[in-house]
């Protein structure tokens, strides 16, 4: 019996920070739906990189993570389904991953240069997520062609897409950290090796649960 109230005392201690945890996350994918929409008009400028990269870098990968995913969902269900769909829930969640165990601390010369080889990668992975699709319809002698034919039609896109990470990340990335270290939550400064006890910790210390799953 007292070990049963001791469990029924934590769950309720940490249902209030689990509820701001959510709030914070939820909070954090609108930002990138809402800002990728306000700037939809201009074709391959985007400041959701950017986000992304504040999010990994100021609150590490279990709130920058999840905001991805949902923003991935948010978008599937406003534009529907496309080969894009693979390639946003490959892409987005890895630069979330990648600025969470890489830009701890608000380096803006790492962050730009994440930025910059992510918007390359988005381009190969675009290239290619499209290519995945038409294998049905080519001969295998003719993906290659196919790809590489796709891929030199779209650069110049690919091009801007470049740049304007990069501006964007030297101009907006070092305020936006500083504006969001003074909100970040407490399990932002957790360093440890495993991704997965990485992420689960940060969450624990944030929300202060731990004792919640004790036997």
């Amino acid at each position: 019996m007292i070990k049963i109230s001791i469990k029924q005392k934590s769950i309720k201690h940490c249902a209030p920070k689990t509820a701001v945890y959510i709030a914070r996350v939820a909070a954090m994918s609108a930002m990138l739906t809402a800002f990728k929409f306000a700037l939809s008009f201009v074709p391959n400028v985007e400041i959701v990189t950017v986000l992304i990269l504040v999010y990994g870098s100021a609150a590490g990968i279990a709130y920058a993570l999840p905001a991805a995913l949902i923003f991935c969902a948010v978008e599937t269900a406003i534009y529907g389904f496309g080969s894009w769909v693979l390639l946003y829930f490959v892409y987005w969640p890895l630069l979330a991953v990648a600025s969470g165990l890489l830009l701890r601390g608000g380096r803006l010369w790492a962050a730009i240069a994440i930025g910059v080889a992510g918007s390359v990668l988005f381009g190969v992975l675009s290239a290619c997520c499209d290519t995945l699709f038409c294998v049905t319809n080519l001969a295998p002698a003719y993906i290659g062609r196919y790809w590489v034919a796709y891929y030199l039609k779209g650069l110049y896109f690919d091009l801007a897409h470049v740049a304007s990470s990069a501006v964007t990340a030297a101009v907006l990335y070092m305020p936006l950290v500083t504006v969001m270290k003074r909100i970040a939550p407490t399990g932002a400064d957790i360093r440890v090796r495993a991704m997965r006890k990485y992420s689960a910790e940060e969450y624990f210390r944030e929300t202060d649960c731990a004792d919640c799953f004790c036997d």
